[in-house]
């Protein structure tokens, strides 16, 4: 047959069962060994993103705290399956971290990827548990000793945990503080994929679990200690205001006749008081017609007293004639030399005329404003220091004799400072008795948003502290900051 008129050869192209069998089988050796590096790949991946995730979720919770002036409860134990009631809890950490910008609560919860209720997931860790689920103001009480070191209060650390192998588990509670401080000062990664300082058991993991995988496990540090606040209280005592500001019956030995322009009030241990004589001019007859008329008697008796008698030799000597006899009679001259002196008969007309002397006389001491107490001692030396007190005193002369009346003022109470608790508004804890009664400045530590209730200082007689009414609120903004109470006013 000729070749030309041969029909046309079909070719067909395709695989034997055997050839794809064979490749088949070459596929698999290839998966099996990459599929494992692709899901360390994933994994890592995941690792990497959830590092990420962490500080967001920190900050949501640093956020909640400080808004709300409370640490959450850190109960990492809740057992889902069983208790539903943790999701509704506000109490809980992912729910205050999801209240203020971290997300869903199972979204601050549970890594991406770990199905809710799965023991993979982030846990919140205290550097105190006894903190958990307290206001601040339950932590911090009046500020004096609730820091084990307030140069260093360890005590306000938190740790965030996390994995997103779901074949990997974290402890509830780490079991002590050596754990904690473990993973806060030491965790880092090692080249062989374990703690690059000490082993597994001294973070609280099993190594049989966690050996060489310790790129799958995230540690977020929660540092507090920038919210510590340190308040100088200055709490100054003042003079407590007398009955209608008068002191005289404290000062009764100064009332009365002085010479002339030699009287004058002072006080010791206070700054900016004040205080004011009333006296009036006055002398003994002021119209010269030997009698004591009204207003010429300083105490209207009736009676010359001693403190009327000009020369103080205890007989009235100012006229020229007592009993208008015209005779100078003894009595009546002032030196009792029974002769008419040049200083006695002025004009020469044999009559004792000698002029009236002139007598500051003083009515009352008044208190017109409350003085600031200084603190100095009688003996900066002494192990026991005793405040001086705080005095007035009244100087002058009498007779030209130089004489002074000293009253001691009474003091104030310690002005009422107090800790508000923001879930209790009645829940005050003072402050001012925990200061010497002398008044003092006293370091306190606070937290940050932290209020101070600043009471009157002047409160009703014999109410309690909180009937003290408020006159302002002292809210802790700064890392150091002053509130000082002068005596007279609160400042800050």
């Amino acid at each position: 047959m000729d070749p030309q008129n041969r029909p046309p050869t079909i070719l067909r192209a395709g695989f034997t069962l055997l050839e794809l069998i064979g490749v088949m089988a070459v596929i698999a050796i290839l998966a099996a060994a990459v599929l494992p590096s692709a899901i360390d790949l994933i994994r890592t991946q995941r690792a990497v993103k959830e590092g990420a995730e962490l500080p967001k979720i920190a900050e949501a919770l640093k956020r909640g705290m400080l808004r709300e002036q409370i640490f959450p409860i850190y109960d990492n134990a809740a057992d889902e399956s069983t208790d539903e009631s943790t999701d509704d809890n506000d109490a809980y950490w992912w729910n205050l971290a999801a209240r203020h910008g971290g997300g869903s609560a199972n979204e601050v919860r549970y890594p991406l990827g770990i199905r809710p209720g799965s023991t993979a997931t982030r846990k919140l860790y205290f550097a105190d548990a006894n903190w958990s689920e307290k206001s601040f103001s339950e932590v911090t009480g009046d500020g004096t000793s609730w820091l084990d070191d307030p140069l260093n209060p360890k005590e306000l650390r938190l740790l965030l945990v996390s994995t997103t192998n779901p074949d990997l588990s974290l402890p509830d509670d780490l079991g002590s503080d050596d754990e904690f401080d473990a993973f806060w000062n030491e965790w880092a990664i090692g080249s062989d994929g374990d703690p690059a300082s000490g082993g597994w058991t001294r973070y609280g993991l099993s190594s049989s679990d966690w050996r060489g995988r310790a790129a799958e496990l995230n540690v977020q540090r929660i540092d507090l200690r920038d919210w510590l606040c340190t308040v100088v209280i200055e709490n100054r005592r003042a003079i407590v205001e007398a009955s209608g500001a008068d002191l005289s019956s404290a000062l009764a030995g100064a009332l009365g006749f002085w010479d002339r322009g030699s009287v004058s009030v002072s006080y010791t241990n206070l700054q900016d008081a004040e205080f004011i004589i009333q006296s009036r001019d006055t002398t003994e007859d002021l119209n010269q017609n030997n009698s004591l008329d009204l207003g010429e008697d300083a105490n209207d008796n009736d009676v010359l007293d001693s403190g009327e008698d000009l020369n103080g030799n205890g007989v009235w000597d100012r006229d020229e004639d007592l009993n208008g006899n015209g005779v100078l009679d003894p009595g009546e001259d002032l030196n009792n030399n029974n002769d008419l002196d040049s200083d006695e008969d002025l004009n020469g007309n044999n009559f004792f005329d000698r002029t009236a002397q002139i007598y500051s006389y003083v009515e009352a001491v008044i208190q017109t404003q409350r003085g600031r107490r200084l603190i100095q001692f009688e003996d900066p030396s002494a192990l026991n220091l005793v405040p001086k007190p705080a005095t007035v005193t009244v100087r002058g002369r009498r007779a030209s004799i130089a004489e002074s009346i000293t009253a001691t003022l009474t003091l104030t109470d310690l002005a009422p400072v107090s800790l508000i608790n923001p879930n209790d508004a009645g829940a005050f804890v003072p402050l001012y008795n925990s200061l010497n009664d002398s008044g003092s400045i006293g370091n306190r530590y606070f937290l940050k948003t932290q209020e101070l209730l600043l009471g009157e200082p002047w409160p009703i007689p014999n109410a309690t502290f909180l009937e003290y009414p408020e006159v302002g609120n002292f809210i802790i903004t700064e890392a150091f900051s002053t509130l000082r109470f002068d005596g007279l006013q609160w400042h800050y």
